[in-house]
């Protein structure tokens, strides 16, 4: 197994062969195998897997720059690199020896893995609709869930689902159900407005059994599960919306340099200059509150808070930075032939995985009272 990549090589791979399969992967909306492939050469996949795995065993903090060079070409690539060290973690922690064997083949790109949590008829957590009831030796599971990532072409999808009604704290529970089960339905047809490639679907299952041994962790520990993986999950999004502010502010500056009004460029004026200068301290305070939230989580500290924080913050970071590079191409922006115009849909995936603006601030003020009420005693 090759080493480390180097990690200028790693952005060049995101930013060339991935941005030249662009167009590719906005027409026919899946990826190319060659980048699959060449994301695998490289060891996107690997990153942050375990050494005994296969991997290169790189901290969270370690895996920020890498992410946040992968978000700096289309949006299908950072999610390559996103989910691949991400889901292994829930899999090696909650599940038995033929599960955590998967971990390696996550490592070498020949396994795919689908975190499939949301509902379109319900929320993310508690109030799962969907419901896994015991039938002798395994479970009935039925239900929907949507948007899940990937799924067009997952091995293997770690879905959870209600377990009794009580809609209390350990009334989920996680399964790791492999694509060929009996009854269950991917339909990939959801087109988004950006992260072409992506592979968005619908998972159907009405009754569908699934055995015992395909659940991951104990009954009632599926809020633990998926806890695992979203506290990770946000943390790595906040640093891709970082890097994906990084690309905005080039493509502005750039062209602010190669634009010319009245026979100046749109550089030399005041207006243009704060827009870059509000997009650069933007960018800047977002990377220091992902930085603080990794070093927590690689500490092992409870950081369910500190990953909201800087979601709720970097997502409202790439909103105002992408508006702002569109405004700098002003009119040209709009036109497909922009790179900003990419950039700028794929940024709006940001708003809702993981969980909206709205349920980070949620997260953050129950936090925020808890504290109070402790320090207020």
């Amino acid at each position: 197994m090759a080493g480390i990549p180097e990690l200028n090589e790693f952005r060049a791979f995101f930013t060339g062969e991935v941005e030249a399969a662009a167009p590719e992967i906005e027409r026919t909306d899946r990826i190319p195998r060659a980048v699959l492939d060449g994301a695998a050469r490289i060891g996107a996949y690997r990153l942050t897997l375990p050494e005994a795995h296969g991997g290169f065993g790189l901290s969270t903090v370690e895996l920020l720059p890498y992410l946040e060079a992968a978000a700096m070409g289309p949006g299908a690539g950072r999610m390559l690199v996103h989910l691949s060290n991400g889901i292994w973690r829930p899999i090696l922690r909650y599940g038995d020896e033929r599960r955590r064997a998967l971990v390696s083949r996550i490592g070498s790109g020949d396994a795919v893995v689908a975190f499939c949590l949301t509902e379109a008829t319900a929320g993310t957590g508690r109030d799962l609709r969907s419901r896994a009831v015991r039938d002798g030796d395994g479970w009935l599971l039925t239900g929907e869930k949507h948007l899940i990532t990937f799924a067009d072409r997952a091995d293997w999808f770690l879905l959870v689902a209600a377990s009794d009604e009580r809609a209390a704290k350990d009334s989920l529970t996680a399964f790791l159900i492999p694509r060929d089960t009996p009854g269950f339905e991917i339909d990939a047809t959801q087109r988004t407005m950006g992260l072409h490639g992506t592979g968005h679907a619908w998972l159907r299952y009405d009754g569908m059994r699934v055995d015992d041994a395909h659940r991951l962790g104990a009954v009632g520990e599926g809020l633990d599960v998926g806890l695992y993986f979203l506290d990770y999950s946000r943390i790595s999004l906040s640093a891709c919306m970082v890097g994906l502010g990084e690309r905005a502010l080039d493509e502005a500056a750039r062209f602010a340099l190669r634009r010319a009004t009245f026979g100046r460029p749109i550089a030399e004026r005041q207006a243009i200059q704060a827009h870059l200068a509000d997009m650069r301290a933007d960018i800047d305070a977002g990377r220091g509150l992902v930085r603080r939230a990794a070093e927590a989580f690689d500490r092992g500290e409870e950081v369910t808070a500190a990953a909201s924080t800087a979601k709720l913050f970097c997502l409202n970071m790439i909103g105002r930075v992408t508006d702002l590079a569109l405004r700098v191409h002003g009119g040209f922006g709009y036109s497909v032939a922009a790179p900003i115009e990419r950039v700028y849909r794929d940024a709006r995936g940001f708003w809702f995985e993981e969980g909206t603006q709205e349920i980070q601030q949620l997260v953050v003020a129950r936090q925020v009272l808890a504290d109070a009420a402790e320090t207020g005693r």
